[in-house]
């Protein structure tokens, strides 16, 4: 129930729930946009818009495994990632002596990941450099991605705002993303991503000045892409141009939730790094996995 009161001047006070809105909208992850309507469109324009929407509903695997950039991935066709194992992203000389420090560091027997300390994966590598699945929850006013790991979600506008002024933004996990539709595919733009989190387990490093751009679209009823270009003007020399797949998961299938706080937290042992996943029963261990013969 709402009361109203009034102070000692003669004001009515605010309602219980108009002061907590204004709290939360004072925090700036929850900050007021400018020309925003937080409730949309009308309901009969919202369902004419909603039914022109794509159906990208149920669960979707990426294709190509757990290299950010297959087409790039060293050896050639590994779809899978063993220590010193990497992709080339454009870097220039001082972002790929980063990157070789942490391959180096890897055939030592130590994962530079944040996910081994139960930190999220973080974008863009929430988009390829993780196992499945996702899903897809698309709405006019936004799109929701949503991972079974973590769990961890995206959220994409397409409401139509634009991105906070450069002096209000803050860096977070997946970033601030808007879009637009061009037919039947999202383009998308996303900025304001952390900076210390790599493209996938190799460890291959990105500034917090990366910008991507991505477009996707259905393929076919089964197939799902992802066209992304990632620019970095801190690490890169040209932009990257990385293209993932997602097949769908047949639609009787559904994921609960995985949370990496429920393993036994990745120990060391002799000295190297051990990667336990959720499910897997008390003393087994995932990884290292085993190092080449030194030359």
């Amino acid at each position: 129930m709402i009361a109203k009161a009034t102070n000692g001047h003669g004001r009515t006070a605010l309602p219980l729930w108009a002061a907590v809105l204004t709290a939360c909208l004072s925090s700036p992850a929850l900050a007021q946009q400018k020309g925003v309507t937080p409730f949309g469109l009308s309901q009969p324009d919202r369902a004419k818009v909603a039914a022109a929407l794509p159906n990208w509903s149920g669960l979707w695997n990426p294709v190509g495994g757990l290299i950010f950039d297959p087409s790039t991935a060293d050896p050639k066709g590994n779809s899978a990632q063993q220590p010193g194992d990497r992709e080339h992203p454009p870097y220039n000389a001082e972002w790929e002596a980063i990157y070789k420090a942490k391959l180096d560091h890897t055939l030592a027997g130590y994962f530079t990941d944040p996910i081994t300390n139960c930190l999220p994966h973080g974008m863009p590598r929430l988009m390829g450099g993780i196992p499945g699945p996702l899903e897809f929850v698309v709405t006019p006013e936004i799109t929701f991605v949503i991972w079974e790991y973590g769990p961890q979600l995206r959220r994409i506008y397409t409401d139509g705002r634009d991105h906070l002024p450069l002096e209000e933004r803050f860096d977070s996990w997946t970033g601030h993303s808007i879009g637009h539709w061009e037919g039947e595919t999202l383009v998308i733009d996303t900025v304001s991503m952390r900076g210390d989190t790599p493209y996938d387990r190799t460890g291959a490093p990105h500034s917090a000045k990366v910008h991507l751009i991505e477009r996707m679209r259905l393929v076919d009823k089964d197939t799902f892409e992802n066209a992304m270009t990632i620019e970095d003007p801190v690490a890169f020399t040209t932009p990257w141009h990385v293209n993932r797949r997602y097949r769908r998961i047949p639609s009787d299938t559904f994921v609960g939730d995985s949370a990496c706080t429920e393993t036994q937290h990745s120990p060391i042992i002799n000295g190297q790094t051990q990667f336990i996943l959720p499910n897997d029963p008390p003393g087994y261990l995932l990884g290292p996995m085993p190092l080449p013969p030194k030359k």
